[in-house]
């Protein structure tokens, strides 16, 4: 019985990551976070509105689950789980070192982590 109840649990958790990747990538938003059960999205420059929120709402982060477009290693420190749609090799060590549940769809070179960045319009005042 109590397999049964902790093998239900990690399906739902195993769900609910899936919602929010489907949500970022089906609706095209930039971050989606998971706190206390309740979704909310965000578009535009995702790791700003993450920045933003470890600064003005820092417990909306708390035991919550995120998904974002791209993570580097700056905001890959103050996560819980994380899926990235790109993913940079410093960010994927720093995750993994935190013993940080992580999945991504690219792993990329620094270089390149920055080019995806500038794309999605993070790194608006880096000149290429």
């Amino acid at each position: 019985n109590c397999l049964y109840l902790r093998h239900e649990y990690i399906k739902t958790e195993s769900a609910m990551m899936q919602e929010l990747i489907d949500t970022l990538c089906d609706e095209q938003h930039t971050l989606v976070v998971l706190h206390e059960g309740r979704i909310r999205t965000f578009d535009g420059q995702g790791v700003r509105h993450l920045y933003n929120m470890i600064n003005e709402e820092p417990e909306l982060l708390y035991d919550a689950k995120v998904a974002v477009k791209a993570v580097g290693r700056s905001a890959a420190a103050m996560m819980v789980e994380v899926y990235a749609e790109y993913i940079s090799q410093q960010a994927y060590d720093t995750l993994k070192e935190a013993g940080i549940k992580v999945s991504f769809e690219k792993k990329l070179n620094h270089q390149d982590f920055l080019n995806v960045w500038r794309k999605l319009g993070e790194l608006e005042a880096i000149p290429a």
